[in-house]
């Protein structure tokens, strides 16, 4: 049986995971999409990308408020295993979604310096 610290300690990191993702997706990614609105042409490819980034951030929150869950230690706990697979499903899309953005960066930077030549 974990100890009042253990389990006050883990659902109050699992809540910080929980408001660090609502304060990102909310606040955060909305001034993405206007900065990617000014520098894409394409507004869609602005609303791409802040779905992208809000799905990795998702995934993210939710992998550390398993984990926290999971350090409370009871044993009717360790089910939320289970989704961990799907997390690590999409997780694995993280290098490609990081090679796609660095991608998009040279083709923009590229189009710039053509413009200025």
């Amino acid at each position: 049986m974990p100890t009042a610290e253990v389990v006050i300690m883990n659902l109050l990191g699992a809540a910080s995971y929980a408001g660090g993702a609502y304060v990102a997706v909310q606040y955060v990614l909305p001034k993405v999409k206007a900065i990617a609105a000014e520098v894409l042409r394409y507004p869609k490819t602005a609303d791409a990308l802040v779905f992208l980034l809000s799905v990795l951030v998702y995934i993210a929150a939710a992998q550390g408020i398993i984990n926290r869950v999971l350090g409370l230690g009871f044993t009717g706990v360790s089910y939320i295993n289970v989704v961990s697979p799907a997390i690590e499903v999409v997780n694995g899309l993280v290098p490609i979604v990081r090679t796609l953005l660095i991608g998009i960066g040279i083709v923009l930077l590229a189009e710039r310096v053509r413009l200025r030549a």
